[in-house]
């Protein structure tokens, strides 16, 4: 069964949001008949601004190598959007911490679809998330505030 996210565009017509939508609505055959529950959700802005924070911040990340563990052996780990959005979104205090039946624990990235937290978490989240970005990846040192962050994502957001 597919989540999807529509928007209305005029009187009668619903358009997908994201390209996972949009492949989901190609897929249909001309005439078929698909059936759903709808809930208003978050506000689609504001997550078009989460991202585009995201995209801020990955673009300015650079991985650092390093040496692994018990080797002489160094590489540079790989850049990855989607483990980005992850921890970033871990460091901003947004996670659930998963037990395993060896005793482990494992730290996982709670989940931003629309369904899955309310627009005032998600306000919080991306608040945090700007704290994060400036602590770890748009270093104050050199140039960054959240002033100049709040500038260049609601540009990018304006020119998407």
């Amino acid at each position: 069964m597919a989540e999807l996210s529509l928007q209305k565009v005029s009187a009668q017509m619903l358009v997908p949001v994201s390209d996972d939508d949009q492949m989901f609505i190609r897929q249909l055959k001309t005439g078929q008949v698909i059936r759903a529950e709808f809930r208003k959700t978050r506000n689609l802005h504001f997550h078009r601004k989460f991202f585009a924070l995201l995209k801020l911040g990955f673009d300015h990340f650079e991985p650092q190598p390093c040496r692994m563990e018990g080797t002489d052996q160094w590489f540079t780990p790989e850049k990855n959007f989607d483990e980005f959005r992850r921890w970033v979104t871990v460091k901003a205090g947004f996670y659930d911490v998963i037990g395993y039946p060896d005793g482990g624990v494992r730290v996982r990235a709670r989940s931003l679809k629309f369904a899955s937290m309310s627009q005032e978490a998600f306000e919080q989240l991306y608040s945090t998330a700007v704290d994060v970005l400036l602590q770890f990846v748009l270093h104050p040192g050199r140039g960054w505030s959240r002033l100049k962050v709040e500038s260049l994502v609601e540009r990018i957001i304006n020119f998407a």
